[in-house]
Protein backbone atom coordinates (compact mmCIF):
# COMPACT_ATOMS: atom_id res chain seq x y z
CA UNK A 1 0.00 0.00 0.00
CA UNK A 2 1.26 3.49 -0.81
CA UNK A 3 0.56 6.71 0.74
CA UNK A 4 0.98 9.84 -0.92
CA UNK A 5 1.68 12.69 1.85
CA UNK A 6 2.30 15.71 -0.57
CA UNK A 7 1.42 18.53 1.80
CA UNK A 8 2.98 17.91 5.43
CA UNK A 9 6.84 17.71 4.41
CA UNK A 10 7.59 21.12 6.40
CA UNK A 11 5.52 20.03 9.42
CA UNK A 12 6.81 15.90 9.57
CA UNK A 13 7.52 15.79 13.15
CA UNK A 14 11.37 15.41 14.57
CA UNK A 15 11.83 12.19 16.61
CA UNK A 16 8.83 10.06 16.23
CA UNK A 17 9.46 7.20 18.48
CA UNK A 18 5.68 6.50 19.03
CA UNK A 19 6.02 2.51 19.74
CA UNK A 20 2.19 0.68 19.09
CA UNK A 21 1.61 -2.01 18.88
CA UNK A 22 1.15 -4.57 16.54
CA UNK A 23 3.68 -2.31 14.87
CA UNK A 24 4.53 -4.12 11.29
CA UNK A 25 0.55 -4.87 10.65
CA UNK A 26 -1.28 -3.11 7.45
CA UNK A 27 -3.20 -1.19 9.84
CA UNK A 28 -0.20 -0.02 12.28
CA UNK A 29 1.55 0.91 8.84
CA UNK A 30 -1.53 2.53 7.68
CA UNK A 31 -2.14 4.80 10.93
CA UNK A 32 1.71 5.69 11.06
CA UNK A 33 2.09 6.28 7.49
CA UNK A 34 -1.23 9.00 7.39
CA UNK A 35 -1.09 9.80 11.51
CA UNK A 36 2.25 10.01 11.94
CA UNK A 37 3.33 12.28 9.05
CA UNK A 38 1.68 15.96 10.09
CA UNK A 39 2.12 15.32 13.90
CA UNK A 40 3.54 13.16 16.49
CA UNK A 41 2.13 9.68 16.55
CA UNK A 42 -0.39 9.43 19.49
CA UNK A 43 -0.44 5.67 21.24
CA UNK A 44 -3.30 3.68 20.24
CA UNK A 45 -5.00 3.76 23.86
CA UNK A 46 -4.37 7.67 23.89
CA UNK A 47 -8.39 7.60 23.40
CA UNK A 48 -11.42 4.74 23.27
CA UNK A 49 -12.63 3.21 20.09
CA UNK A 50 -15.65 5.97 20.14
CA UNK A 51 -13.08 9.03 20.80
CA UNK A 52 -11.34 8.09 17.86
CA UNK A 53 -14.31 7.32 15.70
CA UNK A 54 -14.83 11.03 16.34
CA UNK A 55 -11.43 12.64 15.88
CA UNK A 56 -10.72 10.88 12.26
CA UNK A 57 -12.93 13.01 10.30
CA UNK A 58 -11.48 16.00 12.00
CA UNK A 59 -8.07 15.06 10.39
CA UNK A 60 -9.84 14.05 7.19
CA UNK A 61 -11.13 17.93 7.46
CA UNK A 62 -7.21 18.90 7.93
CA UNK A 63 -5.70 16.60 5.19
CA UNK A 64 -8.49 18.03 2.85
CA UNK A 65 -7.97 21.86 4.05
CA UNK A 66 -4.00 20.77 3.47
CA UNK A 67 -4.67 19.80 -0.20
CA UNK A 68 -3.14 16.60 0.80
CA UNK A 69 -4.63 13.10 -0.97
CA UNK A 70 -7.89 12.05 1.20
CA UNK A 71 -8.12 9.05 3.06
CA UNK A 72 -9.27 5.70 0.41
CA UNK A 73 -12.19 3.74 1.47
CA UNK A 74 -9.75 0.92 2.19
CA UNK A 75 -7.19 3.16 3.80
CA UNK A 76 -9.84 4.19 6.32
CA UNK A 77 -11.17 1.10 6.98
CA UNK A 78 -7.64 -0.41 7.62
CA UNK A 79 -6.91 2.59 10.19
CA UNK A 80 -10.33 2.60 12.21
CA UNK A 81 -9.94 -1.47 12.37
CA UNK A 82 -6.38 -1.00 13.65
CA UNK A 83 -7.87 1.72 16.24
CA UNK A 84 -10.81 -0.40 17.17
CA UNK A 85 -8.16 -3.12 18.07
CA UNK A 86 -5.94 -1.21 19.86
CA UNK A 87 -7.81 1.37 21.47
CA UNK A 88 -8.17 1.81 25.39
Amino acid sequence: MAFSVAGCASQAPRGNTTAIPDANSAGAQAYAGRCGTCHALPHPKRLGYEGWQAVLPVMEQRIEERGMVALGEQEREAILNYLRDHAR
